[in-house]
Order: C-alpha cells, then structure tokens, then sequence
C-alpha cells in the first residue's frame, strides 16, 4: 500500500467520523471502529515514511 493510499483512505475516514460526529449525540462502536481504524492508519504511516 503506498503513501498516497494511506493518505486517502485516512481522508475518507475522518469524513465518515466527521459526519457520523454530527448525526450521533454519542459515542457509538461504530465510531470507536473507525477511529482505531483511522489510528491504523496513522500508524502505518509513521512505521513507513
């Protein structure tokens, strides 16, 4: 997976968190799943400059 694969898919995560963020008035799974996704991702980032 390159850089710039990473980079989207974390651009789609956080835009999915975001707008789940304005439906919801708490926290849900879902939303804790796409954050320990999004953290990942991060990381893959981090392990592969």
């Amino acid at each position: 997976m390159s850089k710039n694969d990473v980079l989207l898919q974390i651009e789609r995560l956080r835009k999915e968190l975001n707008e789940q963020y304005k439906t919801q008035a708490s926290i849900t799974p879902e939303l804790v799943e796409l954050s320990v996704r999004l953290d990942h991702l991060l990381n893959k980032l981090h392990l592969h400059p």
